[in-house]
């Protein structure tokens, strides 16, 4: 992040990650390589625990809840941590390079088709069937749209009054009587 990515060597990134340059050229050729490994890890981090809440709930208003809130709790740790800035960095990387954006990319369809499972899933709940992938690609920005109102330092209450409100699209499109 200091120097540029451009400018970055291996050597650079053993050193701000705390290892050996021979550990990390033992394990990575490129600083693209390693850049990919960084984001798989985070990307990993964060959809396994938010497919293991997603699981607990069989009804999809409080899974949709239990995510939103749960993925606002993930972002403000890492943010309260001081790590929030190392991923969104990571981010801006990635977008520099054409494979590793790519990549990014696929990650992001993988979390989503787990989230659009969901919503098929539950898709009987809905007042119309062909609502589920609408509605899950709506979340999606939410979550994006959390993210980067955690990066700009938003407060909790904020965060929860924003997927509140986001929770009331998705009760809006549930069949009456639904309980949620």
């Amino acid at each position: 992040m200091l120097q540029g990515f451009q400018h970055s060597t291996l050597e650079d990134l053993a050193v701000a990650s705390g290892t050996s340059r021979d550990f990390i050229e033992k394990h990575f050729a490129t600083k693209e390589q390693f850049c990919a490994a960084a984001m798989r890890w985070y990307f990993s981090k964060f959809y396994r625990q938010l497919r293991s809440v997603l699981a607990l709930h069989s009804e999809l208003y409080p899974a949709v809840e239990a995510v939103l809130y749960e993925f606002i709790e993930l972002s403000r740790e890492q943010y309260d941590a001081g790590t929030a800035m190392r991923f969104h960095t990571l981010m801006d990387i990635v977008e520099l390079d054409p494979d590793l954006s790519e990549e990014l990319r696929k990650m992001k369809l993988e979390g989503m088709e787990h989230f659009i499972f969901k919503f098929t899933q539950c898709k009987g709940e809905l007042n119309t069937d062909d609502e589920a992938t609408a509605l899950a690609k709506f979340y999606a920005t939410v979550f994006e749209g959390l993210s980067i109102m955690v990066q700009h330092g938003m407060s909790h209450e904020d965060l929860y009054s924003m997927a509140n409100l986001s929770l009331e699209v998705l009760a809006n499109h549930l069949k009456k009587g639904i309980n949620f």
